[in-house]
């Protein structure tokens, strides 16, 4: 289940609130665009910006959507153990794949902290757990030892990792292997990786899907000849904190407001032109793809 396309779904505001309507209708659209499946609630959805209210809302939308077509994860973060754990007891009551959880933040605990904190939300669900290794937000790294020694839970099958070093290290490990950061997805996948979970493909989920094919094919130089042409659009998706070029771009096709919420910002004007500009990049890939398929 844990290889493929995974795209960590925005949250779409409109005036301050969030936007099920233009929720639901991004779920549908990535839902028949390929890919494997959804992260909820993740870092890219401005989890850690929503209310307790607010992120229950998302989940139902989203579910209610997908309605078993596709597995969904469901992002898990925050400062202390307890706090996770009565995040994942809350979703417990959802038809999800598994969690997608972070080490602490902010708390920087050691090797040994990080290793007790799975250890002990372990055991309260049967449910699947992907960890996420994201350094620079929570100021830690799960570090490959510390992941061989997780990895002997029957339930930890994957990881999210976005410390490109890693990579060859944590394939050699029993579970699957999900990049974390879009500009070195062909790196991850030619390390032996199963797949990626990526902001960017909210804006070509086709071209990810066809470079992870190819990839898994063989056709190593076909994807990266993809992968460099489209590394420029890539750039300018992150030339802001994130999701907020996503958004940006996402406004430009009207599928919804370009709103973040605060501490975040919208793109600036400058960003915005040039990710509109950027478009161009994206149509003429696609038709070379299709002209190729002929």
């Amino acid at each position: 289940m844990f290889s493929g396309i995974w795209i960590p779904l925005v949250t779409p505001f409109r005036s301050g609130e969030v936007d099920i309507e233009s929720l639901q209708a991004l779920t549908e659209h990535y839902a028949r665009s390929g890919i494997a499946g959804f992260v909820a609630l993740g870092t890219t959805g401005e989890a850690a910006l929503l209310s307790d209210i607010e992120r229950v809302t998302v989940l139902q939308a989203i579910s209610d959507v997908v309605d078993g077509r596709l597995p969904i994860l469901v992002g898990i973060g925050g400062f202390n153990t307890h706090e996770f754990i009565s995040e994942i007891r809350r979703f417990e009551h959802w038809d999800v794949a598994g969690f997608l959880v972070s080490a602490p933040a902010y708390v920087c605990p050691d090797q040994a902290g990080i290793t007790a904190h799975f250890d002990r939300i372990t055991r309260e669900t049967e449910r699947s757990i992907v960890l996420y290794d994201v350094p620079h937000r929570t100021g830690v790294s799960i570090e490959p030892d510390t992941v061989r020694r997780l990895a002997e839970h029957d339930n930890i099958v994957a990881i999210k990792a976005c410390v490109s070093r890693q990579f060859a290290a944590l394939r050699e490990l029993p579970i699957n292997l999900l990049c974390g950061t879009d500009a070195d997805f062909l790196d991850c996948l030619a390390a032996g990786g199963h797949g990626g979970i990526l902001a960017s493909a909210h804006v070509c989920p086709d071209l990810f899907v066809e470079m992870d094919s190819l990839m898994q094919a063989g056709n190593v130089d076909t994807a990266r000849g993809i992968f460099e042409r489209l590394s420029p659009v890539l750039r300018l998706l992150f030339a802001a904190p994130n999701p907020s070029a996503i958004k940006a771009m996402l406004s430009i096709e009207g599928r919804l407001a370009d709103e973040v919420r605060l501490p975040l910002m919208p793109a600036s004007a400058t960003l915005v032109e040039q990710l509109a500009q950027s478009r161009t990049v994206l149509d003429e890939l696609r038709a070379e793809i299709a002209l190729a398929m002929q």
